[in-house]
């Protein structure tokens, strides 16, 4: 007897497509064997109710009560237009769907009301995709009506992004007191006075004050006051002189205490800038000087400024986080180091941090949620680094994470949604470079890693984080032939390349996300993104360096030459600390130079 056939085995079979698809819209388009017939305004749709019940739990209670009784008669639907349902129904049976912004809402409507989960989440995602300022109160309030969260928080995001825009005008007087008090909280509220936010507040509670009055306490515990301007606090002072219905508490405080009171800044009260840090590594050159010459660029005026760079200090990672710069590790004078420092946009000065427990340079560096890792590298030419460490911002203690499943150095390091991505990298240097040909992803609350495997191997390239995957930027890649360069130390089978493509969360290629090639060759560049932009900044070939600009929106069909260089003596720059920088505006900035007096709430009088 075979081993399939032992008493007791299963044997799986492998699917085999059934054909349900072609078959139910051959029985649609013929009306054969139709059981029950919905009518919408008069006119008649036969249809089949195990398969209205199936997609429906509208359809399956209504059959169901109707039990027996119900067998070859019909179901008036109140509120569906004919064109309506004829469209749900070619969707049920055929699963053909063309949207367009003047179908969708409608169409949201109705497989709401009929409870079609699939259909409802089709065009909930097509009225997110094409949300705008011009229709997001349209989109809130077909939000409120058939309680759609995913919707809700979309439309919220885009009054939270566009807070000058779309508070203009009198539409948001339909926002309920929750929806009003979720936007205002945001740190991401594009506005650059909080005394607009303020002025929302007042406006929204006159829109009803008899209703509303009883919220305005509520409100008001989410307006920074403390970021309100002397000119702003007069305007305070005179709107409540006129309504005699708060009180101010003030207290004196200096600009940290400032800045601690009011619970940071909103993301309008930032200009973005990229900062850039010439770490001068070339190690067959004597270094121009004994400091790290540092620089900020404006990309939307195309301005740079000088900033103080840091002592000694070459080849250092570098991550951000909104108005904070870090850099670790490095190389100087043939010493590798563990050094780490913290760069604070409201002092323009730089803080040393804890030290790593391993000296490192060349390796995976990121923040997130008030966290720094530090992931591989190497501490000498060819000694490569699988240990990896993260530094809790708040403790200042260093902790030993998961080891790397393999030595890696050169990769490129991001992090999306609570995992740390490395994208390629140098396995080592033998008798030449090794390649990693494929994603390392580190789980932070499992404390692993998972292997991904990519067709090609690659190293030196950026990488960047979208909505839903990563933007991997150039590179060296590998080439088959080896040719020896001047004062290489091992033959070349690398070159670098104009390549750019996108990877999804779990760590593989998505080719229908298009990214354009470069429009030279780039390895070792500075990419980040600013604003919407990626740019790319910087940057070598095996045949010298480049101080180019470019960058490139996501959906755009090609890489666009900035008009500003990064500004150094040399031929060009690579292999250096580069990371996007919140600014303060300088309105706001000034006020965080100064000790004074300063509003901290507002509460209702007694």
């Amino acid at each position: 007897m075979s081993t399939s056939q032992k008493r007791g085995q299963v044997t799986k079979l492998k699917p085999r497509p059934l054909g349900l698809k072609e078959g139910l819209t051959e029985m649609y388009q013929g009306e054969l064997l139709c059981d029950v017939t919905l009518v919408a305004d008069g006119q008649r749709f036969p249809c089949h109710r195990a398969l209205l019940a199936a997609v429906s739990p509208y359809f399956r209670d209504v059959f169901v009560q109707g039990g027996k009784d119900l067998e070859g008669s019909e179901v008036q639907l109140e509120n569906v237009p004919p064109s309506l349902l004829q469209n749900i129904l070619k969707y049920i049976y055929t699963e053909e769907l063309a949207l367009t912004s003047e179908l969708a809402p409608s169409l949201f409507t109705g497989a709401s009301q009929l409870q079609i989960l699939p259909l409802e989440t089709v065009c909930c995602r097509f009225l997110v995709t094409h949300l705008s300022v011009q229709n997001c109160f349209e989109m809130y309030s077909l939000a409120q009506v058939h309680h759609s969260q995913p919707l809700l928080h979309a439309v919220l995001q885009v009054l939270i992004r566009n807070f000058d825009r779309t508070f203009e005008e009198d539409n948001f007087l339909r926002l309920d007191a929750g929806d009003l008090a979720a936007v205002i909280s945001s740190d991401d509220l594009d506005v650059a006075s909080e005394l607009k936010v303020y002025q929302v507040v007042r406006r929204w509670v006159q829109g009803k004050p008899t209703k509303r009055g009883p919220f305005l306490g509520e409100l008001l515990h989410h307006v920074r006051f403390p970021l309100f301007g002397p000119e702003e606090q007069d305007v305070l002072q005179e709107d409540l002189e006129r309504r005699d219905d708060l009180e101010l508490e003030r207290k004196v405080m200096d600009g940290p205490e400032r800045l601690r009171q009011s619970g940071g800044l909103r993301q309008g009260m930032y200009k973005p800038h990229i900062l850039c840090i010439d770490t001068q590594m070339c190690e067959y050159q004597q270094l121009e000087s004994e400091e790290a010459h540092m620089s900020c660029y404006e990309p939307q005026a195309e301005v740079w400024e000088k900033l103080p760079g840091l002592q000694s200090l070459t080849h250092a990672c570098c991550t951000s986080n909104g108005d904070k710069v870090y850099l670790s590790g490095g190389v100087y004078k043939n010493a590798y180091s563990n050094a780490v420092y913290e760069f604070d946009a409201f002092t323009n000065q730089w803080l040393q941090l804890p030290a790593m427990q391993i000296p490192r340079a060349a390796h995976g560096f990121v923040y997130d949620r008030q966290k720094l890792y530090a992931m591989g590298g190497w501490r000498r030419f060819q000694s490569f680094l699988n240990l990896a460490e993260r530094l809790d911002l708040v403790t200042e203690r260093w902790t030993p994470m998961a080891k790397l499943p393999f030595a890696l150095s050169h990769p490129a390091s991001t992090v999306l949604r609570e995992k740390v991505y490395l994208l390629g990298g140098a396995t080592g240097v033998s008798n030449h470079w090794l390649f990693h040909k494929g994603v390392l992803i580190y789980t932070m609350d499992s404390n692993t890693w998972t292997q991904v495997p990519l067709a090609t191997g690659f190293f030196a390239a950026g990488a960047v984080a979208g909505e839903n995957g990563i933007y991997v930027i150039g590179g060296y890649t590998e080439k088959k032939n080896e040719d020896w360069q001047e004062r290489a130390l091992v033959p070349e089978n690398r070159h670098s390349t104009r390549k750019c493509f996108f990877v999804n969360e779990a760590g593989k290629v998505n080719a229908n996300v298009a990214v354009p090639k470069l429009r030279r060759s780039l390895a070792n560049a500075g990419v980040i993104r600013c604003g919407t932009r990626i740019y790319v900044l910087g940057g070598e070939d095996l045949s010298q360096r480049y101080k180019v600009i470019y960058h490139w929106q996501p959906g755009e069909t090609r890489w666009h030459r900035a008009g500003a260089e990064i500004p150094v003596p040399r031929e060009g720059i690579s292999r250096f600390g580069c990371a996007t920088l919140l600014r303060p505006k300088p309105h706001i900035l000034q006020l965080f130079q100064v000790t004074s007096v300063v509003i901290v709430s507002a509460v209702a009088k007694s």
